[in-house]
């Protein structure tokens, strides 16, 4: 089992990640490494869906043209 050893007979680092995580003064949504990137995308995925509801509600109010 030697050839498996480095997979599993690594030192604990999980105490110092948690420290400098909970010691870090920014926002909680900003603390993560690839947070703006996942902030942005749901703004971006927020604003669309709002755009496409408001706009189909203004259809739907607004009704067909009658001709």
């Amino acid at each position: 089992m030697i050839l498996l050893s480095p997979l599993y007979n690594k030192p604990n680092t999980i105490l110092a990640k948690q420290k400098a995580y909970q010691n870090d003064a920014r926002l909680i949504m900003h603390r993560l490494p690839r947070s703006n990137l996942y902030l942005g995308l749901f703004g971006v995925t927020f604003v669309a869906g709002m755009v496409g509801t408001t706009y189909g509600m203004f259809s739907l109010v607004k009704g067909k043209p009658s001709e």
